[in-house]
């Protein structure tokens, strides 16, 4: 099985399993798009992680491309775009798990997570500038809008991969652990917020996502109207109520 999810009380690990490299070709990434579609109702976070050892996802399949016809390319490079924004619009916070080579189309999907935990010895990059490709699958966009003009513009033009431990210092990534740990630190991580306040993270996961297309003023009036929101939910009365009672929240019986 080329994509395999794995549901544990709310949190779900959406594990691909494409040997040797997980190449996103268009079956695999349907596979991908698909399962995102299908996660329960119940589910509050979301893991993305590889079972290939020493590979997240090394992006597309260049031979592929080298000889399909522009017909079938820019389908392709549609697809590709479809599926990794099906991450950014899900509700609930989802956490990339890097382990190993994250390139390309690997880490353009990352780029779409909320989230990315890498471990200190893995290998981040878009690369298609390289070999005459751009990085049409949000690579562009979602770089520059993580990281600023500079950075990005320098990643995107050489096609540099960086270890885990200088994405970290550039703020590609958030968290950086030890190799072998990148699984278990994003499930820790998908866990935490998936035992919080659902309707203040996903609030949060909303305006977070629409900043960079909405003016401050009509980002500020957004805000408002979700605080209002926010507010008024059951796990919002409990996390200030257990604050001043100075207990932990219950937040997963206010649902």
């Amino acid at each position: 099985m080329e994509v395999r999810v794995v549901h544990d009380d709310g949190v779900a690990q959406l594990i691909f399993d494409h040997p040797p490299v997980n190449s996103f070709d268009a079956a695999f990434l349907e596979a991908v798009h698909a399962a995102v579609g299908a996660l329960p109702e119940d589910t509050l976070a979301l893991v993305v992680g590889s079972a290939v050892e020493g590979i997240f996802a090394a992006g597309g399949d260049i031979p592929w491309m080298a000889r399909a016809p522009m017909d079938e390319l820019l389908p392709f490079v549609a697809l590709c775009q479809e599926t990794y924004s099906a991450f950014e619009r899900l509700e609930i916070p989802t956490v990339a798990a890097i382990e190993g080579a994250c390139l390309g189309g690997g880490l353009e999907l990352c780029l779409s997570c909320d989230i990315r935990v890498a471990s200190e010895s893995s290998a981040l990059g878009l690369p298609e500038a390289t070999i005459g490709l751009i990085a049409g699958a949000g690579g562009t966009q979602r770089l520059v809008r993580a990281i600023g003009q500079g950075i990005a513009r320098d990643l995107l033009l050489t096609g540099r991969r960086v270890s885990g431990v200088e994405a970290g210092a550039m703020g590609i990534v958030s968290r950086v652990v030890p190799d072998g740990d990148a699984l278990p630190a994003a499930t820790g991580v998908a866990r935490q917020l998936a035992d919080g306040p659902a309707a203040a993270i996903r609030a949060t996961k909303r305006l977070a996502v629409a900043a960079p297309d909405l003016s401050i003023g009509d980002g500020l009036a957004r805000e408002r109207e979700e605080w209002e929101q926010v507010r008024s939910s059951p796990s919002s009365q409990e996390g200030l109520d257990a604050f001043a009672e100075k207990r932990r929240p219950n937040f997963r019986g206010k649902r």
